[in-house]
């Protein structure tokens, strides 16, 4: 099934990534139809009464007047911040019953129709991926391998060593996540454009058999971790002067910048999804 997206006035693929950033600022309402309210009370475990007392407020839709129904803020009197369904920064607590306006995210109609109306939502949402134009990929694939190229050799310097082989890569197991720009990604999905389902959930899909099927491609935060106590501190800064190279890099080319959790970044752009082989 092809993702509305991809016929946008600035074409874009899309997967949530669940951060909460969509739900926690900026003005403006969620909108909520009466018919929703029981499924959203039902996911609160309340009456329906109790949810509209404490969650609902009734505002002037600013584009046509019209009175309407919009979720309330976790703080009251204002029009932006955290949603009041939200709990700490990104679990919202009836997500399988949150309202048609917020599951058709992205895939609003200005969003679709108003490139300054995308560029305000990709910069809020790290799960919209934009292809950029193949000159700017060019330019921007070799100077990142180049870069890596140079990691490589300072991280050999380094001599850390690997201490629990393919734990880092487990992160559940491993109790950290695995973040990468946009840049990184597109360059691992156009080095390795096929992975499976990943083996767990929130893991890299390139992740298989206890084994990394994308070393040539991968991105940063693989290239400078290691559990090494030893170099742990030195890798950890040369990792923070290598993300800034990248981001030199990101500015020089004009490449579209986004920062999130890798494995949700390559499921925008359909590596590891089943559903992304249809995308097309």
């Amino acid at each position: 099934m092809e993702q509305p997206g991809l016929n946008a006035a600035v074409p874009f693929r899309f997967a949530c990534h669940r951060c909460g950033h969509c739900c926690t600022g900026g003005a403006g309402f969620v909108w909520i139809e009466v018919d929703e309210l029981a499924g959203l009370a039902q996911a609160k475990q309340m009456g329906e009464d109790e949810f509209v007392r404490d969650y609902v407020k009734r505002v002037a839709d600013p584009k046509t007047g019209r009175s309407r129904l919009s979720l309330r803020e976790r703080e009251s009197g204002g029009t932006g911040g955290p949603c009041a369904l939200l709990e700490g920064t990104d679990h919202c607590s009836v997500y399988t019953a949150r309202p048609r306006h917020c599951s058709e995210y992205p895939f609003w109609p200005s969003v679709l129709e108003d490139p300054a109306a995308f560029e305000r939502a990709r910069a809020v949402c790290p799960g919209i991926a934009v292809e950029a134009e193949p000159e700017r990929r060019t330019e921007a694939f070799g100077r990142l391998a180049a870069l890596y190229a140079e990691v490589d050799a300072f991280v050999e310097h380094a001599q850390p060593v690997c201490i629990v082989r393919g734990v880092c890569c487990r992160f559940e197991e491993a109790g950290h996540e695995l973040y990468a720009t946009a840049l990184e990604t597109d360059y691992a999905a156009a080095q390795h454009p096929e992975a499976p389902e990943p083996a767990a959930e929130g893991r890299c899909p390139y992740h298989q058999g206890g084994l990394c099927t994308a070393r040539a491609g991968r991105p940063l935060g693989c290239r400078t971790y290691f559990c090494d106590k030893r170099t742990e501190t030195v890798l950890q800064e040369a990792h923070e002067h290598f993300l800034r190279r990248v981001r030199e890099i990101e500015r020089d080319c004009g490449y579209p910048v986004a920062y999130g959790r890798f494995p949700a970044l390559l499921e925008a752009r359909g590596i590891g999804n089943a559903q992304g082989a249809n995308d097309e």
